[in-house]
């Protein structure tokens, strides 16, 4: 290996934490203090400089991590590497939690005279409730980043363990990016809580305070009754379920302790999209996954026959087109993860595709 070509990779793996405003200038620094360190120390041994001499300067000038945060003068819940990370989370999460704020407030509505006053009760309601969940989310994800960043091996390396010659190329595309892998781990053990302890909470029902219902949505209405909506034929596929999100869960969880893709991790992540894949696919062909009858609402008391219709429509279809989208998806980046794996001398446009 090229001599210099470690110092490019330590002043890529330095820079990736330092403040983007002054990044230019800390790195053009670092490169200057690098190379007198160097030429200093060709002229005291009389040595020509070498991939071992570059070693012990990058050894005796500190570990990336530690550099960097050298130029950081305040501490962080979430330390600065890992901020924009923590807002693309953020980005996809409270759009969703916006949304199903927005549905329980339509329907809401659509349950009451359209009065000034109820309008603008539903309004308020619908604007606490996106707060209050928001700022639950906001809470989870942040014990979740603060927990990442513990026990990444970046932490908890010392000087003396770092060894300069295990920097990654210095490109992005060998990197993990800690976003959506932690959103993705987020996601998955949300869905194997839910499901395999929480079931109940995806039904249809009524309480005594007159609310019904729906999954996590809430409308008032009038007579008793309580229905799951998950099907047996679910629960028939949860087993499967649950082992794909712990073995994604753990391998994520690797990926994040690596900081890079190689190729073993590359093509189990190629294995793990086949089998949702595979398993999306058998789930959209066979019986359904949720049973809720219109009828059945309507004699309990739901006050719209046509609401009734359109709710259990949007929840039939909305699982089908949820299960087709998780396949598509998953499709993109497998066949992303397969051209990484195998193209060679890829065009252009091809080139763009497997590294977007």
């Amino acid at each position: 290996m090229d001599p210099m070509e470690l110092i490019d990779r330590y002043i890529a793996e330095v820079g990736k934490d330092l403040p983007r405003k002054t990044r230019l200038d800390i790195e053009a620094e670092i490169l200057s203090a690098l190379e007198d360190m160097l030429r200093e120390r060709s002229q005291k041994t009389g040595r020509q400089v070498d991939e071992e001499m570059v070693v012990e300067i990058l050894k005796e000038y500190g570990a990336p991590r530690k550099v960097a945060a050298s130029y950081h003068s305040e501490s962080y819940v979430i330390e600065p590497h890992m901020l924009r990370s923590f807002m693309t989370v953020l980005q996809v999460v409270l759009p969703i939690l916006a949304a199903v704020s927005l549905v329980r407030m339509g329907i809401a509505l659509g349950q009451v005279a359209l009065t000034f006053e109820n309008v603008f009760e539903a309004v308020f309601l619908g604007i606490a409730d996106f707060l209050g969940t928001a700022f639950a989310a906001l809470g989870s994800i942040l014990v979740l980043f603060v927990i990442v960043q513990r026990f990444l091996p970046e932490f908890r390396a010392k000087d003396e363990d770092w060894n300069p010659r295990s920097l990654p190329q210095a490109t992005t595309r060998n990197r993990v990016e800690i976003g959506s892998t932690v959103l993705e781990i987020f996601g998955s053990v949300l869905a194997l809580v839910l499901f395999n302890f929480f079931p109940q909470v995806i039904s249809v029902g009524y309480n005594a305070r007159g609310i019904w219902t729906v999954g996590f949505l809430a409308i008032a209405t009038g007579k008793a009754m309580i229905t799951t909506i998950l099907s047996d034929a679910f629960f028939q596929y949860l087993p499967i379920l649950t082992g794909l999100w712990v073995v994604t869960i753990l391998f994520d969880a690797a990926l994040l302790r690596r900081g890079r893709w190689e190729t073993w991790s590359r093509w189990i992540s190629f294995g793990l999209k086949a089998m949702t894949i595979t398993l999306a696919g058998i789930m959209v062909s066979g019986p359904a996954l949720v049973v809720v009858d219109a009828s059945s609402l309507l004699a309990a008391g739901f006050p719209d026959p046509f609401a009734a219709r359109l709710l259990v429509n949007l929840i039939e279809q909305g699982t089908i087109v949820l299960l087709i989208g998780i396949m598509l998806g998953n499709a993109v980046t497998a066949l992303r993860l397969l051209i990484r794996l195998t193209g060679r001398n890829l065009t252009p446009r091809l080139e763009k595709f497997a590294h977007p």
